[in-house]
């Protein structure tokens, strides 16, 4: 099936790129003559373009590139769609297809490392297609795993390990903001579970049962990555309207606490049950907040410390694994990916989160980082330090005002070259490029 779109007005071929102050300094080429104009501002880092290549899209969420090169992307409403892509990184206007039609699909969509299924899933279920990239089509749907459904998050995460080609990761987040029961590692929420696909027979598998615990006690882990050394990483969104009570005061330190973080799960060959620290254990950003105790920037806080029951914030210091990267609280960051080539940073988008006064995220970030002999990443500076390491990417006019309208990026694929990245938002249904200059040397300060 034919996928045929309106496309938003464009002003010649020229984006205008406005100042902080709402003025139009200078109009730019756009990178990809014919792609819609942007629906909001883009700015971009130094070194780097950005344009949008796709828009009035149906809230696109999960992107891939296939073998072929074409951009493959999920919309909801629609189910998943492929796009075929010249050699500038630029997408052929109308040339657009549906390759699943399925209105349940609601966010994963991935590819087997040899290029020949597509993975797909709803809140509940998982599928597979035979994948012809030459020809966009799909054959042979299988169900593998059924039974996620929950009441609170309810987008999947399908993620093949690289290292480990047979196994599928799947992350499932929590029931509700504090999802207790999570903490039984059998309750299937708030954790990513490995399946081995040589082991999943014909109607698939209960999620429930099966499959082996890489790590729980992670609220709601949308974004997961593998380094070169095959170690899997993934990134949590923490939780809502966090406070802190002692002796019957209540402080509320929402909006500046918890951090979202960046955890190391290791090898998902050999899983070992990690534990993020959810549903007790928060990362502190801003110490300050905190009128009982001299937190520093990293420290585990609980919500509400109890000697009777044993949870308190040493028990989360001897009982739970700590991240290697702290980002803003309340940025809702979906996607991580890991640079190719000779590009050692992380990149990470944040969607952008409502329970702030002042709204923040709403932007693509680079996280500076290195690899062991072996492989494995790690960021350049240790924990508390990774706080002001970030580095902005993309990003929109004024986050502040994101209430009112702005892109919010969800998803990011790489091309292999390493020179073009492409980023998904989903409230204002665009896909955009972000070529990179030869002379931009990741993790330079610019």
């Amino acid at each position: 099936m034919n996928l045929i779109r309106l496309l938003p007005w464009v002003f010649g071929n020229a984006i205008l790129v406005f100042a902080t102050d709402g003025e139009i300094t200078a109009p730019a080429t756009l990178l990809c003559p014919g792609a819609p104009s942007p629906r909001f501002p883009l700015f971009a880092a130094e070194g780097w373009q950005a344009t949008t290549v796709l828009g009035n899209l149906s809230t696109p969420r999960g992107i891939l590139l296939d073998t072929r090169g074409n951009l493959v992307i999920l919309e909801r409403g629609i189910g998943v769609t492929a796009y075929e892509v010249d050699k500038k990184g630029c997408v052929v206007q109308g040339s657009g297809k549906v390759v699943v039609e399925d209105r349940r699909l609601n966010h994963a969509v991935e590819l087997s490392p040899d290029g020949k299924t597509i993975f797909a899933s709803n809140i509940d279920t998982a599928w597979s297609w035979d994948y012809d990239p030459a020809t966009r089509t799909v054959t042979n749907q299988k169900t593998l795993i059924t039974g996620m459904s929950t009441v609170g998050h309810w987008t999947r995460t399908l993620f093949f390990s690289r290292k480990n080609p047979h196994l599928l990761l799947v992350s499932v987040g929590s029931d509700s903001n504090i999802d207790v029961p999570s903490f039984d590692p059998a309750s299937g929420r708030s954790q990513i579970r490995v399946f081995d696909l040589k082991t999943i027979g014909e109607g698939g598998v209960d999620y429930n049962t099966n499959g082996q615990v890489l790590g729980y006690g992670l609220r709601n882990d949308v974004g997961i990555a593998e380094d070169k050394a095959g170690i899997v990483h993934s990134i949590e969104n923490s939780m809502d309207n966090a406070f802190r009570a002692v002796d019957g005061i209540r402080t509320d330190v929402h909006n500046d606490n918890p951090a979202e973080k960046v955890y190391r799960l290791g090898d998902p060959a050999n899983p070992t049950q990690f534990f993020g620290g959810y549903p007790y254990c928060y990362t502190v950003w801003e110490p300050r907040d905190f009128v009982d105790t001299d937190f520093s920037v990293g420290d585990w806080f609980v919500q509400e410390p109890n000697a009777t029951t044993g949870i308190t914030d040493s028990w989360c210091n001897e009982k739970a694994s700590k991240p290697t990267v702290i980002l803003p609280p309340y940025t809702a960051p979906l996607d991580m990916k890991f640079g190719v080539k000779n590009d050692t940073s992380l990149y990470v988008p944040l969607h952008g989160s409502w329970n702030r006064d002042i709204p923040q995220g709403y932007k693509v970030v680079i996280v500076p980082g290195q690899h062991s002999t072996e492989g494995e990443w790690s960021p350049t500076v240790g924990l508390a330090e990774t706080k002001e390491i970030a580095q902005d990417l993309l990003w929109n006019t004024d986050a502040g005002a994101c209430r009112q309208g702005c892109f919010r990026p969800v998803a990011l694929a790489w091309h292999p070259s390493g020179r073009n990245l492409y980023v998904t938002s989903d409230t204002t249904g665009e896909v955009f490029l972000l070529k990179r200059s030869l002379k931009f040397k990741p993790g330079k300060a610019y």
